[in-house]
């Protein structure tokens, strides 16, 4: 089943096409690479109003031409989440909106219990973790960088999230979950949004391809003895909902997966990565 994200008052995507996207972030218009869009662009879309414009260099960076004066950062908004966007050197801005289907989804199964532990994994900015805690849950955040993890921990305080409900980690995702297991914690809900390519704190190598299966069979020890739920996602080119789904089938239980998508006013709707989601 494919999940597609309408607009929200933080995030538009007004036009596609060309291997650029075009979206409004808090009210600022930001035109970034986008390779799977692969039809023309609208004519009529305001390409030439965007306020920032990235430009992909080698190795995996690029550059920013601003065309009005921006601040360092600014607000964009989601129901009850609030979240910094920052240009950033690798043209992320702090908020994939695509992923707001499962903060909903999350969100629901753990109100409904009214309470849950909740570990986060590849957690960058914090969107599924202040979802998560805002609906009733503890959370382990987990993010290799320090500064992604400050970042995070600024959303948190813009959103009012209570104190105390998130914890934040700078660790290598696979060397927290094996401590975890030794140390008998337990978890109702498992979030991971591993990238294609990483290093953790200590320089340790993650590859996607290698690491990724050997990841998800350490976290079965972490599930609790009534778990709520496990959410497996990835913009890695190759990464297809039906590799997430056999990634995910050694827990057993019921798997939906999918495209991520995110629709605009016109135009198709925008292919934004893979998802596979487990209930037991």
């Amino acid at each position: 089943m494919d999940l597609s994200v309408e607009a929200f008052e933080g995030h538009e995507l007004v036009d596609s096409g060309g291997g650029r996207k075009l979206e409004r972030f808090g009210g600022v218009l930001v035109d970034r690479p986008c390779p799977q869009a692969i039809w023309p662009a609208r004519s009529d879309a305001p390409w030439g109003d965007a306020a920032a414009v990235f430009r992909r260099g080698e190795g995996g960076g690029g550059d920013w031409e601003t065309r009005a004066a921006l601040p360092e950062s600014w607000i964009a908004p989601w129901r009850d989440l609030k979240l910094e966007i920052r240009l950033t050197g690798f043209g992320n801005v702090g908020l994939f909106p695509e992923h707001a289907s499962h903060w909903d989804w999350m969100s629901r199964l753990i109100g409904e219990r009214g309470s849950a532990e909740v570990l986060n994994l590849f957690a960058y900015t914090g969107g599924a973790s202040m979802s998560c805690a805002l609906a009733g849950a503890l959370v382990t955040h987990v993010d290799a960088a320090r500064s992604v993890n400050g970042w995070a921990m600024v959303n948190s305080r813009l959103t009012a999230v209570p104190d105390g409900s998130i914890r934040y980690l700078a660790d290598d995702a696979a060397k927290l979950v094996r401590r975890e297991a030794r140390r008998g914690r337990r978890y109702d809900g498992i979030v991971i949004d591993p990238p294609t390519f990483g290093r953790g704190p200590k320089g340790e190598v993650w590859k996607i391809e290698r690491d990724l299966c050997a990841l998800v069979e350490a976290c079965r020890a972490l599930l609790s003895d009534e778990p709520l739920f496990a959410v497996l996602t990835s913009h890695s080119p190759g990464v297809t909902p039906a590799a997430l789904r056999a990634v995910l089938s050694p827990l057993g239980g019921a798997i939906a997966d999918g495209e991520m998508l995110v629709s605009g006013a016109a135009g198709p709707a925008l292919p934004c990565g893979a998802y596979a989601r487990w209930t037991p």
